[in-house]
């Protein structure tokens, strides 16, 4: 008896892989991957701190409180200069960090102007004649914006790190001993004090004898 012959198309027929659905489940997996990478934040608050002190937390950008309430955040730190005015040392660098702050938002938004127009050189595919005219057009405009875009993210760094200097000579020399630049008194230390130090008597001394006279 003969095998039936299976017809040529369906011989060394291997199944082929379903690009679809795979290709999606990648998809899936590295968006989800790329959002929770630009979703950093602090999850959990200090509940003890002194009076006067300042805390840092970031929630999409650093935020500065005092005590339990909100004080300023980046990237132009508003309020910080003043609230940290009687420490010379925090206060420059509460200056800076606003300065800084206010040219990284001027930077990215001219940078990010000057980008977009970039997108004039592809009127050179339309003007066929100054095509050259425009694609260097285009660059130029593209280049300028990329300079700015780099520039505001220097500016932005230089904004944080001044604000952290800011904090942290602050909190060295009021904040963190439980007073604020509005009221310069201390309180006296919660932990156990130390006992006094009992002043020490003088040790009695004994009258040396005297020699006998000699006759």
């Amino acid at each position: 008896m003969k095998t039936p012959q299976r017809p040529a198309s369906q011989v060394n027929r291997v199944a082929a892989p379903r690009p679809s659905r795979s290709l999606a489940a990648v998809l899936c997996i590295s968006l989800s991957a790329a959002s929770l990478i630009g979703c950093a934040s602090t999850q959990y608050a200090p509940q003890v701190v002194a009076r006067g002190e300042l805390t840092l937390r970031y929630e999409g950008g650093f935020q500065v409180y005092a005590g339990q309430n909100k004080l300023s955040s980046g990237l132009t730190y508003p309020r910080l200069t003043e609230y940290v005015r009687c420490v010379p040392q925090a206060q420059e660098h509460a200056r800076r960090a606003r300065s800084n702050g206010l040219g990284a938002v001027t930077t990215a938004v001219l940078g990010g102007l000057f980008g977009a127009s970039g997108l004039i050189g592809l009127v050179g595919l339309v003007d066929q004649d100054r095509i050259g005219l425009w694609l260097g057009s285009g660059f130029a405009l593209s280049t300028v914006g990329l300079t700015l875009s780099i520039v505001s993210w220097r500016l932005k760094n230089h904004a944080n790190g001044n604000a952290l200097d800011a904090v942290n000579f602050y909190n060295d020399s009021v904040g963190s001993l439980g007073a604020t630049c509005q009221d310069l008194s201390y309180p006296p230390p919660a932990g156990p004090q130390t006992p006094e130090a009992v002043p020490s008597l003088p040790a009695e001394t004994t009258p040396l004898p005297t020699p006998p006279s000699v006759q």
